[in-house]
């Protein structure tokens, strides 16, 4: 029977893994530019015993932050219908949950409560949990960050989405740090990547910018911004080390990858009986710092001793 038929949304009892076969449905606002990330969700699943092929079909879909597109996706899916909805990214997770009040929903988003999508972190309800997979709560340590690397450095600009409802309060939480440290910050929303052109990272740079703060929602799309950026000689700092391996000065956040493997642990609690209703929505409790030096050379910029120690690692 379909998780997802019929009156019964969800098993009543706990049970072995099911013997048939199981869809689940996977769904980014990104790019395939992170394909990488479906195995890691496909590393997670095996780690519980679901073998693609064997007993579950994953279907992954990455909608390049086409809003039209990853409705039409979503809605095909729910339609099939499948079992669980795996979603990364805020965006998709709103459109999901407008989708189906039936199907379990396993998201991966920066903030599920401030953006309206559960009421309750502890206490979800309804048919969606899930993990935090980052939050602007960092913002105020990765201006510290810079302050430390270029103590002179007085103006950050914040680069992010007016399409994605995190970016308002990435911006906000950015402003705040910044007067805190006696910075200026700098708000630039666009409506997607494609708004993200040299021409607007110059503007930056005339408005004053010393450094880019980028949202992760644009994670996708990292190495030709970065690229944008330092031809302006601009340095940029995000939340993924996928940031700092595409030429970031530092990135400062969770890992994705293994935050993107947890969310297995919530599909395979739903498919033994647990409501979604009754599991928390996990917040990170480790961040790592990953510095690039081989930026910080090309920007004549040096990274003391002391930030250098405290990195989990350092790209030489």
């Amino acid at each position: 029977m379909n998780l997802a038929a019929g009156a019964a949304v969800w098993p009543i009892a706990a049970r072995a893994l099911p013997a048939r076969m199981t869809e689940i449905g996977f769904v980014t606002w990104g790019s395939p530019a992170i394909q990488m990330r479906a195995e890691d969700l496909r590393q997670g699943l095996r780690d519980y015993g679901y073998v693609e092929g064997r007993n579950i079909r994953l279907e992954t879909h990455f909608t390049d932050g086409n809003k039209q597109r990853t409705r039409e996706i979503i809605e095909a899916l729910v339609a099939k219908p499948v079992d669980i909805l795996v979603v990364w990214q805020t965006p998709a997770a709103h459109i999901a949950k407008e989708a189906t009040k039936t199907i379990p929903i396993v998201i991966m988003v920066a903030d599920a409560l401030a953006t309206g999508i559960v009421p309750s972190l502890s206490n979800p309800g309804g048919n969606i949990t899930g993990v935090s997979n980052t939050g602007p709560e960092l913002a105020g340590k990765r201006l510290e960050l810079l302050r430390e690397i270029r103590p002179q450095l007085r103006t950050v600009a914040f680069l992010g989405s007016s399409s994605d409802q995190n970016g308002p309060t990435f911006a906000r939480e950015t402003a705040l740090a910044a007067e805190k440290i006696g910075m200026k910050s700098l708000t630039r929303l666009v409506d997607g990547p494609a708004a993200v052109d040299a021409a607007l990272i110059e503007q930056m740079k005339r408005d004053g910018a010393e450094a880019i703060v980028a949202q992760p929602v644009f994670t996708s799309y990292r190495e030709r911004i970065v690229a944008m950026a330092l031809d302006a000689g601009l340095p940029v700092t995000s939340d993924f080390a996928l940031f700092a391996e595409a030429g970031a000065l530092f990135t400062l956040g969770v890992d994705d990858g293994i935050q993107l493997r947890r969310t297995a642990y919530y599909v395979d609690r739903i498919l033994k009986g647990a409501r979604p209703a009754d599991l928390p929505i996990e917040q990170p409790t480790k961040f790592a710092l990953v510095i690039n030096t081989v930026t910080a050379k090309k920007l004549g910029w040096t990274v003391p001793p002391l930030v250098l120690a405290r990195a989990e690692r350092v790209i030489e």
